[in-house]
């Protein structure tokens, strides 16, 4: 899969679907038996660290905790203020080192890790609820790997790949979380001052901004001297929280931050983004109200062009199906990460489309005759507009809410 870059770099060629259906369901049946002790492992022996990945609705969590710590300003001084250091990854998945992987997995190291502060031979930090998948990872990664990538003209090209794996397959996002954990948490326990936060690659840093800079600074140079792992310069980000601050200053605390402290050069050169409006955490923005809802409108009007696409599907269950999946996963994750009044009424517009569309598609044009006797396609509809509810009161909206008008029209009564 392409994946176009931002910043107007080469787009990235990501190895995203699984083609086997025998690995696809080995790796989940692998993931069912092993996420909780994973999940412990990662989550329950440090302080100051967090990895969210491969848990059930770690992105949420993620970025709830993250709104936690910035809630904290108020305690910092202005020349040194609270801040969250955002970054992830160019690419990671696919480009990080594997022999780090086995290392991990064995326990043991096979070279120097740390800046020479882990040496050949030495223990391993691993959950040992692994050990019995080692001839899984061994065939998946022991050897150079085969991708099969369609461009757009139709080409069909075979890459070979040594590194990293695939990044739509649940086990690789376990794997991948396991194989970081060791260098990540060496650098935290160097820096106990920071809360260092974690969705797969995705890092936030908060703390004070000496500290933070500090930690990211040190991260930076262990992933890739430790695992290959080049940061993404287009995704160094620096949010100051504290509402007394504007960008000017912001921009200027963290000039003098970074040109009084020669460690720290490395961060100068990635051209950081100042904000203090907000940042994007897991996904979902976090900040004052107008940028949030700035934020998801914005989601909500690339929802809405999309929906009108879809027309073109004729099949009324697999138009159902991709209005399910494309569009309402996606606001039902807003949902869950953003306070309901912010976005309540943006949503509604999007309700009031999809349930249209879904009308239009499934009625020839009118409206879902509820009472009608072959009632077997409005249960269809009523199937998904009962699951776009539910998204609603997820969000905390009660059934029958005047923020969801065209779910209370269609099926509020019914529900």
């Amino acid at each position: 899969m392409e994946k176009p870059n931002e910043s107007g770099a080469p787009v990235d060629v990501r190895g995203i679907v699984i083609g086997s259906t025998y690995r696809r369901c080995s790796a989940k049946l692998a993931v069912a038996e092993s996420s909780i002790a994973v999940a412990e492992y990662l989550m329950g022996q440090y302080a100051n660290f967090l990895q969210f990945a491969g848990q059930k609705n770690g992105a949420t969590r993620c970025n709830q905790i993250v709104q936690m710590l910035l809630a904290n300003h108020v305690n910092y001084e202005v020349s040194n203020p609270l801040v969250s250091v955002q970054f992830d990854a160019s690419n990671a998945f696919c480009s990080i080192l594997r022999q780090p992987q086995f290392d991990v997995l064995a326990g043991k190291a096979s070279r120097r890790y740390d800046n020479g502060t882990v040496e050949i031979g030495d223990e391993l930090p691993k959950p040992h609820t692994l050990d019995k998948y080692w001839n899984y990872f061994e065939s998946m990664q022991g050897n150079t790997s085969i991708i099969r990538f369609s461009d757009n003209q139709g080409t069909t090209h075979h890459l070979l790949c040594s590194k990293g794996g695939h990044q739509g397959d649940g086990l690789e996002t376990i794997r991948f979380a396991v194989t970081v954990h060791p260098s990540i948490v060496r650098v935290c326990e160097r820096h106990l001052g920071c809360k260092v936060v974690v969705f797969c690659d995705d890092i936030s840093i908060v703390g004070s901004l000496s500290d933070a800079l500090s930690c990211a600074a040190e991260l930076k140079q262990i992933l890739k001297a430790d695992l290959d792992m080049v940061l993404n310069v287009s995704k160094f980000n620096l949010y100051f929280p504290n509402p007394a601050l504007n960008i000017v200053q912001a921009r200027s605390i963290f000039d003098l931050a970074v040109n009084a402290d020669l460690s720290l050069s490395d961060l100068a050169d990635m051209g950081a983004g100042i904000s203090t409006d907000g940042m994007r955490v897991a996904g979902v923005l976090i900040g004052i109200d107008d940028c949030v809802k700035a934020f998801v409108a914005k989601k909500a009007r690339t929802v809405l062009t999309n929906v009108a696409k879809l027309d073109v599907v004729t099949d009324g269950l697999i138009h159902l199906q991709l209005l399910n999946f494309y569009q309402n996963i996606r606001l039902a994750f807003f949902g869950r990460n953003t306070p309901t009044p912010l976005i309540s009424e943006i949503l509604a517009q999007v309700d009031d489309t999809i349930v249209e569309a879904v009308c239009r598609n499934g009625t020839g044009g009118g409206h879902v005759d509820w009472t009608h006797e072959d009632s077997g396609a409005s249960l269809r509809y009523f199937g998904f507009l009962f699951c776009h509810l539910r998204a609603y009161r997820l969000a905390g909206q009660p059934r029958g809410s005047p923020a969801c008008p065209a779910i209370c029209r269609y099926v509020g009564a019914r529900a």
